[in-house]
């Protein structure tokens, strides 16, 4: 061991060139790197590059590919003719001796210089301890017990800014195995957001894919376009896109289409859950005015985005809709035991039934002015769920500055109160829009200046016709509004996978309106507790395999 630390000390702050690196320091540093002693973990070489005319990170990526090692470099430095940084990396260190100190694309030129052993880590980092170790903590503190890693701005971790350690790209991670190996065995959700990503770091995922990650937010990088967003994992039912640049001037069902078919599973999108319905709201067919074709473009993307992350009550981003000087007016028509019933509009809305009661006070005028108090206001009313299916829109006025539109339909929250579960309270709502259009550069924005939202209990009649009509799910395997022949195809797979008479069968096709996966999921319950009698099924069939059978189907489908 002494003689070891005498070497290292013997080699302290040598300055390696093409003149002085000679065959005794070649074999020496292969022996570092064969013993891993402290030569190979705690001791840092400068490295200085004459006449560097790129980045930093090109410098990096320069020198990592053509020498065929990471490099995590420390305490870098750029002054005058000289780009200098600090390397624990031996491997590099031989590579650059090996190649005579001629830097990569420039062979004529002798333009590195190494000294060598010039620092050790306490010098750098006031401990003895590696870059793996630090690299390590870093990660290690950045996964919770929910097994969520938060790899979020990564390369800009505190602690990393703080020891001066340059960890230019988040992909460097890919060669610390045996710590990304651990995180990928427990990690459920992963977190990549705003680390300069130009399409999904492949090199990464696969430490994760073959565990129980199920969720993977790449929001706000650089990712160009869906061709570069590679299919992860079949498991993934969770996933963030928004903020890069493949969102951008995109076919709202185009870009759910083409990203249902990488993520079969998926049940979130952005953070907008997928119902049982689909993420995309039917045509909008009940126009009080037919508008011209660009006003129905516009209103129907707008009514799409808006009330489906209004009814997103965990993930609400519906600030972006308002104007900042944006104004809410609500009414209702609730008596006051009703309001007592429901104190989150009673306390916020200005009651037609009794508008004297609250004419003259400032507080009960129930005016909301301003972006965020528009916000908050409408946050604070309960969680609810719109039926897009019962939207009647009045579109009074478009041009190139203003448009007015009204909005008439149905939404129903959940009754906490009832003893019936589940159990909702349906409201006829109308919302009056007026929005200010502004043009940038022949691109058009839309802002939200004055709202009036009016709420009233739905009757009977409206209960009993909304919430019944499905709207196309792009993952589920269902017929809407089959035809014979539609419907007939389904029955007799059903009746083949199942062995039922083709009555029964359409019978539960019926009941699970038309979702071939919903109704053998419910059809292998019933079997397996004995709850379908042998009446129900083809007579002299061997059922003795039935059970194997469903189950490959239904993963077939999934």
């Amino acid at each position: 061991m002494a003689t070891k630390r005498s070497q290292l000390e013997h080699y302290r702050r040598s300055l390696l060139n093409r003149v002085t690196a000679n065959a005794s320091f070649v074999e020496y540093i292969e022996n570092c790197l064969s013993r891993e002693d402290e030569a190979a973990k705690y001791s840092f070489h400068k490295v200085m590059v004459h006449n560097w005319s790129g980045t930093e990170a090109q410098l990096f990526d320069t020198l990592s590919e053509y020498c065929n090692t990471a490099i995590i470099p420390v305490m870098f430095s750029s002054q005058s003719e000289i780009t200098s940084f600090y390397t624990s990396s031996l491997g590099l260190i031989l590579r650059l001796i090996k190649v005579d100190f001629m830097f990569p694309f420039q062979r004529n030129m002798f333009n590195v210089d190494i000294l060598f052993n010039d620092k050790n880590s306490v010098d750098c980092f006031q401990n003895t301890v590696t870059i793996e170790d630090i690299v390590c903590g870093v990660v290690s503190r950045r996964f919770s017990e929910k097994c969520e890693l938060d790899l979020s701005n990564f390369c800009n971790d505190p602690e990393f800014v703080d020891k001066k350690i340059s960890f230019y790209k988040i992909t460097l991670l890919s060669h610390f195995k045996i710590l990304m190996l651990r995180m990928g065995r427990d990690t459920k959700s992963l977190i990549l957001s705003e680390n300069n990503l130009s399409q999904v770091p492949l090199d990464i995922l696969n430490f994760f894919i073959k565990g129980d990650l199920t969720s993977i937010n790449l929001s706000n990088n650089n990712i160009p376009s869906l061709q570069e967003l590679f299919r992860i994992s079949s498991k993934i039912e969770k996933l963030w896109l928004e903020g890069n640049p493949l969102c951008e001037d995109i076919d709202s069902i185009e870009y759910i289409k083409n990203i249902a078919i990488k993520f079969p599973r998926l049940s979130e999108l952005d953070g907008i859950k997928v119902n049982q319905h689909g993420w995309s709201f039917p045509f909008f067919r009940n126009y009080l005015s037919t508008p011209d074709k660009k006003t129905k473009m516009v209103v129907e993307k707008f009514l799409a985005l808006y009330f489906t992350y209004y009814d997103d009550k965990s993930n609400r981003k519906i600030d972006s809709f308002y104007d900042i000087a944006a104004a809410l007016t609500m009414m209702s028509n609730f008596t006051e035991d009703e309001e007592q019933e429901i104190p989150q509009y009673g306390q916020c809305t200005r009651n037609i039934l009794n508008p004297q009661k609250r004419r003259f006070t400032l507080y009960n005028q129930k005016i909301y002015r301003g972006r965020q108090a528009v916000v908050n206001q409408l946050a604070n009313l309960p969680p609810c769920q719109h039926d897009p299916t019962s939207f009647t829109i009045d579109v009074t006025l478009h041009n190139n500055k203003s448009l007015f539109l009204i909005v008439d339909g149905v939404y129903r929250e959940e009754n906490h109160n009832s003893i019936k579960q589940p159990d909702y309270r349906y409201y006829q709502f109308r919302r009056s829009f007026v929005f200010k259009v502004e043009v940038v550069k022949s691109k058009y924005s839309y802002f939200i200046t004055n709202e009036i939202f009016s709420v009233t209990w739905a009757s009977k009649d409206v209960i009993k016709a909304c919430f019944q009509n499905p709207i196309r799910n792009l993952n589920d395997l269902c017929l809407i509004y089959p035809d014979p022949d539609e419907s007939e195809a389904v029955i007799k797979a059903f009746m083949h996978i199942t062995h039922l008479k083709k009555s029964e069968a359409e019978a539960r096709l019926r009941i699970e309106s038309w979702d071939i996966r919903n109704a053998l999921k419910v059809f292998m319950s019933h079997y397996q507790t004995n709850k379908i009698s042998f009446d129900k099924f083809i007579e002299d069939d061997d059922f003795s395999d039935t059970s194997s059978l469903i189950d490959d189907d239904i993963d077939h489908i999934d």
